[in-house]
């Protein structure tokens, strides 16, 4: 039997009033509180926020359940029906509990403070943001939020490392689940919007560039075997884009100081990996034209030089003969394009990029003379004008010779080393030369090209004529060098 006190509280005529009154305030509270959350820093606001308010803060579906639990037992208190009467303030004192809760939560929401760069990771708002990224089960959901998630800039590096990781972990799932078509939309808007991200940040770059060359070899084993023309287009808008992300981070790793972590994290992605791979990565990815054509704005470029970008990497006699040495083969080939590619464009003007290039890549050359031999391949074989063309037009780079530190005691001494370091680097760049473009420096064919300049008539002393006997000594020396 109920207690005589608690029939009398639902015999009251007055309880129901208080019930009612108790819930249309908490309503009327919640209202403007809700309309608030929406107006209040809407710049500072992912556009998927709203979405996480709804579902999150506000609980809409519960929002309703719970106005349901509220108001709709009253209709049913006039029955003269105590076990009606206990259900009904069982599911008032329920849907007042959710409403509670809602205005608790969007009290926490309003109340914490987001400033740009001093965020705590777990505070209440990203919680809530995490929970609802995590729960997504849709995947045309997941994409549209994603992608409105990358159309704005994150003020927070936090926030924006925090999503990035679980941006990888949505884009290993779809590469695991082959579904190429989501996953070209993934990467496609996040590309869009690549300009936006903190990637000079080290964390985010740790994070992932090493997962955009794990996604790199991914496609290319898909590739292997594959007839191109049955690949479905996704495939290739998927290449495309790791290419294009791939070429801004090398450009962030030259210019925002994380390119310690660029070399260290490509070279351990490379380790054994095949040639045919190897071809795939720096070809597609444009990584040695990027490298290039940025190395030498580069604010730690004598760290890069010297310490970051590997020595067996370079060109030398040692690595080029080196049949396993298979990087230093495809740096190379792709130097020589890059460099016609710049003699194509007809620049007169000191190449600065050109320059830092042909001296650090070959680090044993002696870079004048090195520069002055790889402009005489660039000229034209036709209508016999490359030699007239090789005295007219001066070289634009290779304008300066390697600093030499070393202690010495006497001006004497600095001058003899210096002279032995010269000869050894002359030594070394024809010994080169003859390695990597001997059919083109034959006995015969040097005597020829001895030939073709000497007969080149030239007004004595003058700019050309320097650059004749120049050539003409370079030739000699080559041939000098010849068994």
């Amino acid at each position: 039997m109920l207690p005589l006190v608690f029939i009398e509280l639902l015999s009251s005529e007055v309880l129901p009033m208080v019930m009612q009154g108790i819930g249309l305030a908490l309503v009327t509270i919640l209202i403007p509180v809700v309309l608030f959350i929406f107006s209040h820093e809407k710049e500072s606001l992912f556009e998927w926020d709203k979405i996480v308010i709804l579902d999150k803060v506000i609980e809409v579906k519960s929002l309703m359940i719970s106005i349901g639990f509220i108001f709709f037992p009253l209709l049913f208190w006039g029955m003269n029906n105590y076990l009606i009467k206990i259900i009904a303030i069982i599911l008032f004192i329920t849907g007042l509990g959710y409403v509670v809760k809602i205005l608790i939560n969007s009290y926490k929401w309003i109340k914490t403070i987001e400033i740009p760069d001093e965020r705590k990771r777990n505070n209440f708002r990203n919680k809530l943001r995490n929970d609802y990224l995590g729960e997504i089960k849709n995947l045309e959901e997941k994409e549209r939020v994603w992608s409105l998630t990358w159309r704005k800039e994150i003020k927070s590096v936090l926030d924006e490392r925090n999503l990035i990781k679980k941006f990888i972990i949505n884009i290993d799932a779809l590469i695991r689940d082959d579904k190429l078509d989501s996953l070209a939309k993934y990467l496609t808007n996040f590309n869009e919007f690549a300009n936006k991200r903190s990637f000079y940040d080290w964390v985010i770059f740790a994070d992932f560039f090493p997962k955009l060359l794990e996604w790199q070899f991914t496609m290319f084993q898909k590739s292997k075997g594959e007839n191109e023309k049955k690949r479905p287009l996704s495939f290739f808008e998927i290449e495309r884009d790791l290419s294009s992300l791939m070429e801004k981070f090398i450009i962030i790793g030259l210019r925002k100081g994380t390119s310690y972590l660029l070399f260290e994290k490509l070279r351990e992605h490379l380790g054994d990996k095949e040639e045919k791979y190897l071809n795939y990565l720096f070809i597609r990815s444009n990584i040695c034209r990027a490298f290039f054509e940025n190395i030498s704005n580069s604010p730690e470029g004598f760290a890069i030089w010297e310490h970051y970008f590997p020595d067996d990497w370079k060109i030398t006699k040692e690595t080029y003969e080196n049949e396993n040495n298979l990087i230093s083969k495809i740096w190379l080939r792709q130097f020589l394009h890059w460099f016609q590619s710049r003699f194509l464009e007809n620049k007169k003007d000191f190449d600065k990029d050109l320059d830092e290039v042909s001296r650090e890549l070959f680090p044993t050359t002696e870079p004048i003379l090195w520069a002055k031999i790889l402009t005489f391949l660039t000229r034209p074989w036709i209508n016999d004008d490359r030699m007239k063309s090789l005295v007219e037009q001066p070289t634009n780079f290779g304008k300066r010779s390697r600093m030499l530190l070393f202690s010495c005691d006497s001006m004497d001494e600095v001058e003899r080393k210096s002279e032995k370091i010269r000869i050894e680097e002359t030594n070394n760049t024809i010994e080169l030369t003859l390695l990597l473009f001997g059919r083109l420096f034959s006995k015969e064919i040097l005597e020829k090209y001895i030939k073709e300049l000497s007969e080149l008539k030239c007004e004595e002393n003058s700019k050309e004529d320097l650059r004749k006997k120049d050539f003409l000594n370079i030739f000699q020396q080559i041939l000098s060098h010849q068994k």
